[in-house]
């Protein structure tokens, strides 16, 4: 009986070391990471590398994607195939024997313990009642019977804890089976998630992937998109060719130990063939049964392998396409390339020659034109021609979508219509200002109750330096008024000027006089006193009159003194207008006012007529 315990205790032990003399040629993690890899690879293959436009992109990235699908196909038949080259289960199957074997050893001894005891209880009722002549037989029948007993408690003591540890070895063993129904479930799942590849429905919808329709751009902003786009493709190539490689080394170490089966399989084969046909005396020959069973081993292993190899082939077939696919965009990089760098030429020269014609159009207009105002019109006009075509030629060197373009210049001409009105009739207002009858540096201008001469004309605004003072001597006060060109359109606020080519305004002098007296001497007396004076600068008044009449080709009354009498609130007044030459007006007006005392003081006859002291003041309001 203690033999046959430890036979049972021996056989899990035994079906270990046969389990470990035969190693697998594979793993359950190998197989599991190989097909995760190859599942990353295919996606990327299918969805990383995006088309740039041209028309073999189509072709390339159908012929990727079958491509793609076959490897995948490969890795899973291979997965499949190597299932049964996992490590058998000789060991669950012996520990099994084993669990069983104690089971009924450990029936079979409390099934003898019983008996045993039952004889025990048969000698002692026999000893109770049998003739003293036999009590010592019957008691060393009891006695053996007892260690008998005895030993058969102690093997119940050693196999119970057996049998439990037995029991949870073959729990083990059972989820290690488990785990190898979990390793089939594991690639069925990973097979499902692909079914554009193993689903028939699905492979025709799969292999032709639906054309993009990409426009090439003209302007060089879509030019250097379409350059950028091409570069990130040649490197979304390199890197899918550089993971093709790792894929390709991975699977190439994979079939390392297969290889290496298939010929120690072969080495076994030519030996059993060679034990046949030379058999020997001490060796017992082989059997169909030999034959048999390497041949299953030499067909499963194959069936590992040669969808390895496959693999590997389609993946040469991977990278050469990717490599005659980043030939190709870099072909087209190249041309792209080059294209920019001749639009960005051509832009160049371009810019290069509407700078030039702006220089030569400065230089002549100062070699050629005299008159500041006429040159500084020239060279206004110069400055927004220029701009313009220098606009021009980065919109349409730089632009491709004009229809986008248009409907964006649109949205943005509303949106600066309404948000800078009054910078835009500012802007508007200043051709009208440089216009024939606007304003340039020196005019002296009043508007808005302001008097001064202008010191610039801007786009937007121009400026007055302010002349104040008392009566009709204006000086400067030192500082510069501002005002929008948009003024211009404002009807309430009226804007003076001189004429161009004038430099005279209207002056008058007034004399209160008595309501009886000789008026008329008083008229003639300032008449010839104000003739006197006038004639010193009557020639520049002719002559700005003469050039009034040319420019509006009208007859105007000549410029010259005019006397008159006027009743006023205060009384009679005699009053004398003169225009005056706005450069000498202060002189004039000086001289004039010194003769008229000297003469009022110097006749009784005017002193009688005259009632107060003379006055001279600004003939026109503005």
């Amino acid at each position: 009986m203690l033999a046959a315990v430890f036979l049972v205790l021996s056989l899990p032990l035994s079906g270990a070391q046969e389990q470990q003399s035969s190693p697998s040629p594979v793993d359950e993690k190998q197989i599991l990471h190989h097909l995760n890899t190859v599942i990353t690879w295919y996606r990327k293959t299918k969805t990383q590398i995006q088309p740039v436009g041209l028309p073999t992109d189509a072709l390339y990235q159908t012929t990727a994607s079958r491509i793609a699908g076959e490897v995948v196909s490969f890795a899973f038949a291979s997965a499949e195939k190597a299932a049964p080259l996992l490590p058998s289960e000789i060991a669950p199957a012996s520990a099994g024997t084993a669990h069983q074997n104690l089971i009924k050893l450990l029936q079979d001894t409390s099934t003898h313990n019983a008996q045993l005891q039952a004889q025990i209880d048969q000698v002692n009722s026999k000893i109770a009642s049998a003739p003293r002549r036999n009590v010592k037989a019957l008691t060393d029948q009891r006695d053996r019977l007892l260690g008998e007993l005895d030993l058969g408690n102690s093997m119940l003591k050693t196999l119970t804890p057996l049998t439990k540890v037995a029991e949870q070895k073959s729990t083990k063993n059972g989820k290690e089976s488990a785990s190898e129904i979990g390793l089939e479930a594991s690639i069925a799942q990973l097979k499902g998630s692909l079914p554009e590849v193993f689903d028939p429905k699905n492979q025709t919808s799969a292999a032709s992937p639906p054309a993009q329709n990409i426009s090439n751009p003209t302007g060089l902003v879509g030019e250097l998109r379409r350059l950028y786009d091409q570069s990130l493709s040649l490197h979304q190539i390199d890197n899918l060719e550089l993971e093709t490689g790792q894929l390709q080394d991975f699977v190439n170490s994979m079939r390392g130990p297969l290889r290496a089966q298939i010929r120690a399989t072969m080495d076994q084969g030519r030996a059993l063939s060679a034990q046949a046909d030379n058999p020997q005396t001490n060796q017992t020959p082989p059997t169909k049964q030999d034959f048999d069973a390497l041949a299953t081993k030499f067909d499963q292993i194959a069936g590992v392998e040669i969808p390895l190899t496959q693999e590997v082939l389609a993946l040469d077939a991977s990278k050469a396409n990717l490599s005659e696919w980043r030939s190709s965009i870099r072909r087209e990089y190249g041309l792209v390339l080059r294209s920019i760098l001749i639009r960005v030429g051509i832009i160049v020269a371009v810019l290069g020659f509407v700078l030039l014609i702006s220089h030569l159009w400065k230089r002549m207009t100062f070699r050629y034109v005299a008159d500041t105002r006429r040159r500084r019109q020239i060279l206004v006009v110069r400055r927004f021609v220029i701009g313009f075509l220098i606009g021009l030629v980065f919109i349409f060197g730089f632009v491709s979508e004009f229809s986008a373009l248009a409907t964006f210049a649109g949205f943005l001409t509303a949106g600066i219509a309404v948000g800078l009105q009054t910078i835009l009739l500012s802007v508007a207002a200043y051709f009208f200002l440089i216009g024939r009858y606007g304003l340039r540096v020196g005019d002296r201008i009043t508007i808005a109750g302001v008097t001064g001469d202008v010191v610039d004309v801007g786009f937007v605004r121009f400026y007055l330096l302010e002349l104040a003072g008392t009566g009709i001597d204006l000086q400067p006060t030192g500082r510069v008024v501002a005002f929008a060109n948009a003024v211009l359109f404002q009807a309430t606020t009226p804007m003076f000027r001189q004429v161009p080519g004038t430099d005279y305004t209207w002056h008058e002098i007034s004399i209160p006089l008595q309501p009886s007296g000789n008026h008329r001497l008083v008229e003639d007396t300032m008449m010839q006193l104000i003739q006197n004076v006038y004639e010193k600068y009557q020639p520049v008044i002719d002559r700005q009159q003469r050039s009034i009449e040319q420019r509006f080709e009208l007859p105007f009354a000549p410029l010259k003194p005019r006397a008159q009498l006027q009743l006023i609130d205060t009384g009679l007044e005699a009053v004398v207008r003169y225009p005056v030459s706005l450069r000498n007006n202060v002189e004039a007006d000086d001289e004039i006012t010194r003769r008229l005392l000297e003469l009022i003081s110097k006749s009784g006859e005017l002193q009688a007529v005259v009632a107060g002291l003379p006055k001279i003041r600004a003939a026109i309001r503005g």
